[in-house]
C-alpha cells in the first residue's frame, strides 16, 4: 500500500477564544490523518496560546509555534518556512473543515496530477451547516484557465484557506504580500501562475465562521480600498499582452465597480467622497473598453452605466445587483 504524502496544516491563531476549539477539533477529525498540524500563535493574549499547547500534548500531529503578531501574512509566513508536508494547506483558527476536506483534496491532486486542489467555502454563523456527502462535480482547470477561474469563477474563491497546495510551489513564489487586505488573491495569482492548473471538487469543504470581529464586519478603511485596487492594477498588467488580457481587464473594471457600490453602501460614505469622485471617472474614461470587453455580463455593463449617469437611482440599486467577494 502505497504511503499517504503528509500535508502540512497551517493553523493561524490569534486571540481566537472559543472558536479555537471546534477548529481544531475538525482539524483532528479529518478522515485524512497524516497531517502536520502547525499552530502559528500570533502572540495571542486570552488562553488560545494555552490551548494550542494542550492539543500539541495530546496529538503528535500538532506543532505550536508562539511568536510576536505578525499579521496574517507574516504567521502563515512562519507556518510555511516550518512545515514538512508534500502538501500545504491553510485555516483560520476560528473557522471549520468539512470532516473529508483534506482527504478529497489530497485525492484530486494525485487523480489529476495538480498541484492544486480546491473545493468551495461559504460564510456561517451560530451552528455550521450540516456537511455535504460528496461533491456534486470534479472539475480540472488546465493552465491558464485556473487562473481565469481565481478572478471570474465564485466557486473557486480568492482564498487560501479552501485550497491543498504542492509544497514546491513555495519554492518557486516568496510567501509576501504587499497588501494587507485582499491579499489571498495577490499570493493565489503569484502562485497558480507556476502551477499547469488546478483540480477542483464541486463541494463545501470550508466554513468561514462570521461573526462580530471577522474582517468582513469592520467598517471600510481607506486602505481596503487602496489595497484592492493595487491587486487588480497587478493582476491586469501582468497578463497585458496575453491570453489572459481580456479576462484581467474584466476583472479591473468589476473590481471598480464593486468598490464604488461598497462606498455608497456606507453609513459613513461621505468620508470617501474622494476616493468616490476618482473611482466614478475612471470609470467614465474606461466606459467605451467597458462596454466592448467580451468577459463582461450584461449586469456589470449596465451598472457601469449606472454609475456613470445613474444619479441617486444607482444607490439604490448597489444593495440589489452587487455583493461583495472576499
Amino acid at each position: 500500500m502505497t504511503e499517504q504524502p503528509l500535508v502540512s496544516v497551517i493553523v493561524l491563531v490569534y486571540n481566537t477564544g472559543e472558536y479555537l476549539q471546534p477548529c481544531l477539533q475538525s482539524i483532528a477529525e479529518q478522515t485524512y490523518q497524516n497531517l502536520d498540524v502547525l499552530l502559528i500563535d500570533n502572540g495571542s493574549k486570552d488562553g488560545s496560546e494555552l490551548l494550542c499547547d494542550r492539543f500539541s500534548q495530546n496529538d503528535p500531529r500538532f506543532r505550536t509555534i508562539h511568536q510576536e503578531n505578525l499579521g496574517i501574512i507574516g504567521g502563515r509566513g512562519t507556518g510555511v518556512t516550518n512545515s514538512k508536508g508534500d502538501f500545504i494547506a491553510f485555516v483560520d483558527g476560528d473557522d471549520l473543515l468539512h470532516p473529508k476536506m483534506i482527504e478529497l483534496l489530497v485525492q484530486e491532486c494525485q487523480k489529476t496530477g495538480q498541484p492544486v486542489s480546491g473545493c468551495r467555502f461559504i460564510p456561517f454563523f451560530g451552528p455550521p451547516p450540516e456537511p455535504e456527502s460528496q461533491p456534486k462535480e470534479y472539475l480540472v482547470f488546465e493552465h491558464p484557465n485556473h487562473l481565469d477561474a481565481l478572478l471570474h469563477d465564485k466557486r473557486v474563491e480568492y482564498s487560501l484557506c479552501n485550497k491543498l497546495y504542492a509544497r514546491h510551489l513555495f519554492d518557486d513564489v516568496p510567501f509576501y504580500s504587499p497588501v494587507v487586505y485582499n491579499e489571498d488573491l495577490y499570493l493565489n495569482w503569484n502562485i497558480l501562475q507556476h502551477a499547469g492548473g488546478m483540480a477542483f471538487a464541486d463541494f463545501i469543504g470550508y466554513y468561514y465562521r462570521q461573526h462580530a470581529n471577522s474582517t468582513t464586519h469592520r467598517p471600510l478603511k481607506e486602505r481596503v480600498l487602496q489595497d484592492q485596487i493595487f491587486v487588480a492594477k497587478t493582476i491586469r498588467s501582468s497578463a497585458q499582452n496575453s491570453s489572459l488580457e481580456t479576462s484581467a481587464e474584466a476583472f479591473y473594471y468589476e473590481k471598480l465597480l464593486y468598490l464604488n457600490s461598497m462606498i455608497l453602501r456606507q453609513a459613513h460614505s461621505k468620508e470617501f467622497t474622494a476616493d468616490h469622485k476618482a473611482l466614478k471617472q475612471e470609470i467614465r474614461q474606461n466606459i467605451k473598453a467597458i462596454l466592448k470587453n467580451a468577459r463582461l455580463s450584461k449586469n456589470m455593463k449596465l451598472v457601469a452605466l449606472l454609475t456613470c449617469w445613474g444619479g441617486v437611482f444607482y444607490h439604490a440599486l448597489c444593495r440589489l445587483m452587487l455583493t461583495d467577494r472576499r
